[in-house]
């Protein structure tokens, strides 16, 4: 089967794709063939077998009219360090008042402030994938508590506890970090309801914007400007409808924008390519979750 990526990459990146698969890759823009390894689209032909994301989230592709018989595959992990220290970059800017200092120094007033530390606090993460799980290992090493909500708990030495529901996960932590895929299930799921469940500090979300209701946190973070909600995803991006409050700090989604990563990715979804050629792919998801 011929496996074509659905995006433009260098040569030495294909000969390396071409080496992990087997077979032959080539690059066809427009989509079709057999095997599709994509990022942003997909054209599904008759021959059309297997549609595999460079990227862990899959919201981006429209998989409404993939038929029954394609097999879909995310790509879990994908980027999962760089949107790590993005997650720990956004968390420290906050906790040491970064942005505000340098703004009172650089017009020479040099104060002294309290600033917090993220040692002793407890950070829950809302989906425990790849991401989460690395993102666990680098909070143990700053001294944090790990609490973690997922669909399927297992033993994690960085976990101190599995929770079974958001709510609960609100509720024990001071620092959130949104982690989920944007789903049918996953859409606005942090609303209203689990804001008001939440007692810490600060909300982090580098997944999606709208897994994140709109309305609710734009609300929530002018009733309590002591809070904070960091992200590197806004809704309607890259179009800002709206002036974001003062207690955000945003980036514009350059958590996968990290020299090296990319290439990483498409190799990992190449060697998923390969398990599918050989009956055996993994991270098969229903398409019929994203739409």
């Amino acid at each position: 089967m011929d496996i074509f990526l659905t995006f433009n990459v260098s040569p030495d990146l294909l000969k390396k794709c071409q080496q992990i698969t087997g077979t032959n890759v080539t690059v066809n823009t427009e989509g079709g063939g057999d095997i599709q390894i994509v990022a942003t689209k997909y054209r599904i032909t008759e021959n059309t077998k297997l549609i595999q994301s460079i990227y862990a989230s899959l919201d981006q592709l429209g998989l409404k009219n993939v038929p029954a018989g394609v097999t879909v595959c995310k790509n879990p992990g994908a980027f999962a360090q760089s949107m790590c220290e993005q997650i720990i970059g956004l968390l420290l800017t906050s906790v040491k008042k970064i942005i505000d200092l340098n703004t009172k120094t650089h017009h020479r007033i040099f104060r002294k402030e309290i600033v917090d530390t993220l040692r002793g606090k407890k950070l829950g993460i809302i989906g425990y994938g790849e991401i989460g799980k690395k993102l666990a290992s680098i909070a143990r090493g700053f001294e944090m508590e790990v609490i973690a909500y997922t669909r399927s708990q297992r033993d994690d030495p960085n976990v101190n506890q599995f929770v079974a529901s958001i709510a609960k996960l609100m509720g024990l932590s001071d620092i959130v970090v949104i982690l989920l895929p944007l789903t049918n299930k996953t859409r606005g799921i942090i609303n209203a309801d689990a804001l008001a469940m939440f007692n810490g500090k600060i909300i982090v979300n580098t997944a999606k914007a709208d897994i994140v209701n709109k309305t609710d946190m734009l609300w929530y973070l002018k009733r309590f400007p002591e809070k904070y909600y960091l992200a590197d995803v806004w809704w309607g991006e890259p179009i800002m409808s709206e002036e974001p409050p003062a207690n955000c700090i945003l980036t514009p989604h350059v958590s996968d924008q990290v020299p090296g990563d990319f290439e990483d990715a498409v190799l990992k979804a190449c060697e998923n390519a390969k398990k599918f050629i050989e009956g055996n792919p993994q991270n098969v998801v229903d398409p019929g979750e994203y739409y």
